[in-house]
């Protein structure tokens, strides 16, 4: 079982339901891509609802008569869900396929189109969401406090699903790295990112609990607001200022060797008891030759806006930067 994680605004005081249904909670890509014309690449803007992301990239390969390392995405999204993303089949020397979608398939192509380059993985900067709330129960008149405040940026935490049902990818992290256990290669990277994610919800927790998640330490390296830049900074009355805008964010670790830019002093400190507590799954992620690097502790969601519907559910439209879960949101607003 995965820890119940400390929340910014306490407990919430609302219960309700995420994904009743499916289409309660559809997420798109946000990636102007203008078409060459040419080349050796199909670019496919699918929408689905019912699989997961590697299932579809593999039925692609199939109807295109390619091996399924020929198809690419940016990202991975939710199967219980109405998704939108971009798809890539390397078709070197082929003709055109003409992309029929089966009967009795839970997707369907929007656009298309061909190109000189290559989908590569993390391409696309954003996601927007729209979701919807629903049996919702409680004390409603703090949903509008909790929404103003999550608006100014909430914890970065990695969702639930990153973990697999009840924490099942780090118990199979754990066998694979204690011998017991042999994945492919897409479970590995799966296991190892499941890994490096609980350190990080760690660190993250432990800093709610100091309440420094959206301060600076001594040691701190920061992030650039929706960038992968970084830096090492004192805390000093500029980084205060940034801080406070939400221009820059304080970071944690994807555990892995020291890189080029590493924590120091108090910030070194806090990690390395966290990682006392993980020492198996630090060994392993050593092993595998993975490099430290440094997520930001807080998010700030573009565009936030929520109404009530005459249901008496609540629909929530925003943004987030790649990599950043609209579950770690939810959380913040309510119990579900």
């Amino acid at each position: 079982m995965l820890p119940d994680w400390p929340r910014a605004l306490g407990q919430p005081l609302v219960s309700g339901l995420l994904k009743a249904e499916p289409k309660d909670f559809v997420v798109e890509e946000v990636f102007d891509v203008e078409f060459s014309n040419d080349g050796e690449f199909d670019w496919l803007w699918i929408e689905k609802c019912g699989d997961n992301t590697e299932y579809l990239a593999k039925q692609l390969a199939r109807l295109a008569g390619v091996q399924p390392r020929a198809v690419t995405y940016s990202g991975q999204k939710d199967r219980h869900a109405v998704t939108r993303q971009w798809f890539c089949v390397h078709l070197p020397g082929k003709h055109k396929p003409e992309w029929v979608v089966p009967e009795n398939e839970t997707w369907r192509i929007l656009r298309q189109g061909r190109h000189r380059q290559k989908l590569r993985l993390g391409s696309h900067r954003y996601n927007r969401f729209i979701l919807r709330l629903t049996a919702l129960h409680g004390d409603l008149t703090d949903l509008e406090t909790r929404l103003q405040s999550i608006s100014q940026g909430f914890p970065n935490y990695f969702g639930e699903q990153r973990f697999g049902h009840g924490g099942g990818n780090i118990e199979a992290c754990r066998q694979w790295f204690a011998g017991e256990l042999s994945p492919g290669r897409f479970d590995r990277g799966m296991y190892l990112s499941a890994a490096r994610s609980l350190i990080f919800n760690t660190v993250l927790a432990q800093r709610l609990s100091d309440v420094s998640w959206n301060q600076g330490l001594d040691g701190d390296v920061f992030s650039l607001r929706d960038s992968g830049s970084v830096f090492l900074a004192e805390v000093d009355a500029d980084i205060v200022s940034r801080l406070t805008a939400g221009d820059i964010h304080p970071t944690g670790p994807l555990y892995g060797k020291v890189g080029k830019l590493g924590v120091g002093a108090v910030v070194a400190e806090l990690e390395e008891q966290v990682y006392t507590g993980f020492s198996d799954l630090c060994a392993g992620l050593m092993k595998n030759n993975l490099t430290m690097e440094r997520r930001a502790l807080r998010v700030v969601p573009k565009d936030l806006q929520w109404q009530k519907l005459e249901d008496g559910s609540l629909s929530l439209a925003f943004s987030l930067p790649r990599g950043c879960f609209a579950t770690a949101l939810v959380r913040e607003l309510i119990n579900y």
